[in-house]
């Protein structure tokens, strides 16, 4: 009966909030992440700079950080619309070279499925337009990756909108 008693107010007292021994820690943990992500963004820059301009294909850089060339244009002129249904070829390569998928796919443009390099890439596009993409990590899978994408990686990216 005391058990039960003691079990009873026991669980009528609200809970603690849960605070941080040390919030300066959190902050300099959070520092220390934002600096190793721009280390690595650094380091991933240099490795696709490298890829770049060894490649016989000439390549132009992106706001964001990525490398593209359209390597077939198509006489079309039909730009590709906004919420417009677009069947996609893709082929995605570890930068060194393994080929990583290889797949079609239907693509809603604008739905936000895909990552910055392929969606900033897909709107200079026109149905029939191959592009190749060297894509530093951050503007590709990040630091999360997929379930065939490790984390981290920096990807050679052939995209094609078939007609």
């Amino acid at each position: 009966m005391l058990l039960t008693a003691t079990l009873l107010v026991a669980c009528q007292k609200q809970p603690q909030k849960v605070r941080h021994l040390n919030e300066k820690k959190t902050d300099s943990t959070m520092l220390a992440q934002m600096q190793l992500n721009i280390h690595l963004a650094d380091a991933a820059d240099k490795v696709c700079r490298e890829f770049v301009q060894n490649d016989s294909t000439i390549y132009a850089m992106d706001d964001f950080g990525f490398w593209y060339a359209k390597t077939i244009s198509s006489t079309s002129s039909d730009s590709i619309q906004q919420g417009q249904e677009i069947p996609l070829h893709i082929q995605i390569s570890e930068i060194r070279g393994t080929l990583i998928s290889d797949i079609k796919y239907q693509y809603i443009m604008g739905s936000g499925e895909l990552p910055t390099a392929i969606t900033r890439s897909l709107k200079m596009m026109c149905i029939g337009d191959q592009m190749h993409i060297v894509a530093p990590w951050y503007t590709a899978y990040g630091v999360e990756g997929t379930k065939i994408i490790k984390p981290y990686s920096n990807l050679f990216i052939i995209i094609t909108i078939e007609q």
